[in-house]
């Protein structure tokens, strides 16, 4: 659901900029004819995981691959139900700051 929620603003933003839609359009089928190349089929038909990494690997210069993972960076650390999995709690500036509060408190790291 939290990728879904990405997908989702990614879409509002190709029905509201020709640019964004054009350049999400042409990624995918650029993305689709690496894996033809690669693998004779589409990209979401290659099973092997570390061959779809292969693929967006190939790709990671590209605007396409950039834009998707800037959106995907700023939509899920931007959605507060992802937060309690990082143990993020907030914004700390109107409670006093890290220091004091949170800075060290983290057991996963």
């Amino acid at each position: 659901s939290i990728y879904a929620k990405v997908v989702e603003m990614l879409d509002g933003a190709a029905q509201k900029d020709a640019g964004t839609a054009q350049l999400l359009s042409d990624g995918v089928k650029d993305l689709n004819a690496a894996a033809r190349r690669a693998y004779k089929k589409d990209y979401a038909a290659v099973a092997n995981e570390s061959d779809r990494v292969s693929i967006l690997d190939s790709m990671q210069s590209t605007p396409f691959f950039q834009k998707i993972r800037g959106d995907m960076i700023t939509g899920i650390y931007n959605n507060q139900d992802v937060w309690p999995m990082f143990g993020y709690e907030g914004e700390s500036a109107s409670k006093g700051g890290y220091i004091e509060r949170g800075f060290n408190d983290i057991d996963w790291l």
